[in-house]
């Protein structure tokens, strides 16, 4: 990975295609100085933006949070950069240009791809890292964190600024999800949470292979109450066998005991 390749720049243009990767002014300075000198990236980082599917290592952090269209301050690739050193994949939704003839509909096979593709490593992510940008309402990204907040994989950073920031904090405390308010101290929660979920390093490296193992998709309180009346029920297969089994030894001894002795 290039040195530079994640710095904000004047992304591409054209007609009908916004930069989202545009340097964007940080009036408010929510957002620490650019490191100087950068991470040495780690052989195994991988840094996967939409629509590729991404390439999973064994731990894999999801940098949710405000992107606006490209008018919130563009904090994802300096998040980036700062776990750069890590042996691990980021799944970063903020790709670099957005073609205005998509529209924001169901039916639209684009902006499904990129809904899914959102989804789909929200899923297989082992850390969730929400950062709400003071100057935007980033609606989709208070869903997301209502729809994984009580998944014990999210920490959020949320200045009180923010519009919503009371609603955010509660969530947060409701579900106790870590919730500071400087991007600096974002950081090193999301390494925190990831050492939590398991990775273990040695001079950099992870000890063990660096494989994913797929997560199954979340599923609903109904169907995991359905799954474990088939089980229970599955279960309790043999302890009927083993009841008919007894009655019938049970009755076959009542017969021996009234046949008439020779």
């Amino acid at each position: 990975m290039d040195s530079t390749s994640n710095q904000p720049t004047g992304a591409e243009q054209g007609p009908g295609i916004t930069s989202i990767d545009t340097a964007v002014e940080d009036k408010e300075h929510q957002l620490p100085p650019w490191p100087s000198p950068e991470p040495t990236p780690h052989k195994d980082f991988v840094h996967s933006n939409p629509p590729e599917p991404p390439t999973y290592r064994k731990f894999t952090v999801f940098t949710a949070g405000s992107i606006e269209m490209g008018a919130a301050v563009n904090w994802q690739p300096l998040m980036v950069t700062q776990l750069s050193h890590l042996p691990i994949t980021v799944c970063n939704p903020r790709k670099g240009k957005w073609d205005q003839s998509i529209t924001q509909q169901a039916t639209d096979k684009f902006f499904q791809q990129q809904v899914d593709w959102e989804l789909d490593a929200l899923e297989q992510a082992d850390v969730i890292c929400f950062f709400f940008d003071t100057e935007t309402k980033s609606p989709v990204s208070l869903l997301e964190l209502g729809l994984w907040s009580a998944s014990e994989k999210v920490v959020v950073c949320c200045g009180e600024e923010y519009w919503k920031a009371g609603n955010v904090q509660l969530t947060c405390e409701r579900y106790g999800i870590t919730c500071v308010e400087k991007f600096e101290q974002l950081v090193p929660l999301v390494e925190e949470m990831l050492i939590e979920k398991g990775m273990n390093l040695d001079k950099g490296n992870l000890i063990g292979e660096n494989i994913h193992v797929p997560k199954e998709k979340p599923k609903k309180k109904t169907q995991l109450e359905a799954e474990k009346a088939q089980l229970e029920a599955k279960n309790a297969e043999p302890e009927a066998e083993k009841a008919d089994l007894q009655k019938e030894v049970c009755e076959l001894l009542a017969k021996l005991a009234i046949q008439p002795k020779m």
